[in-house]
């Protein structure tokens, strides 16, 4: 049995669950000295990709393996849905997903593109927070009270 707390294995909730995580995890550590900006800003990669993932499956839309962020909203965009202009530079966090995790094959990123990783993270989430659990709809013609 499955719960918002505990959502099937696989399932969108748990993927935005994982996505929440990855989130969470970037905040905790963003001001960390002992933590080097590289890893945060991987999290923050990894919490925007399971989002976007999250809601393609909601959706039914398959998706390879892959971090290539770029290469999702591609899909999202082909399948005939609309990419939020808002969210048009979550391609950037792309490189912080493999390239950020090894030394020598990335620049070690400032604290501002790691705060920008973040808050596009949060946006992206944000977003897929609303199409999986939209609002329920208001009635129009009743008045309320």
């Amino acid at each position: 049995m499955s719960s918002p707390i505990n959502p099937a294995p696989g399932t969108p909730e748990d993927w935005l669950r994982h996505a929440k995580s990855d989130l969470a995890v970037a905040r905790d550590v963003e001001g960390n000295p002992e933590v080097l900006p590289n890893q945060t800003a991987f999290h923050a990669q990894q919490a925007a990709e399971k989002a976007i993932k999250a809601v393609m499956i909601h959706q039914g839309i398959a998706f390879p393996l892959t971090h290539d962020l770029k290469e999702l909203v591609k899909r999202w965009t082909n399948s005939g849905h609309v990419w939020p202009p808002a969210l048009a530079n979550v391609k950037t966090l792309t490189p912080y997903a493999v390239e950020s995790r090894y030394p020598g094959y990335i620049h070690q990123i400032s604290r501002a593109e790691v705060r920008a990783a973040i808050e596009m993270a949060e946006q992206v989430i944000i977003w897929a927070e609303t199409i999986l659990n939209p609002p329920p709809p208001t009635l129009s013609g009743i008045k309320s009270k």
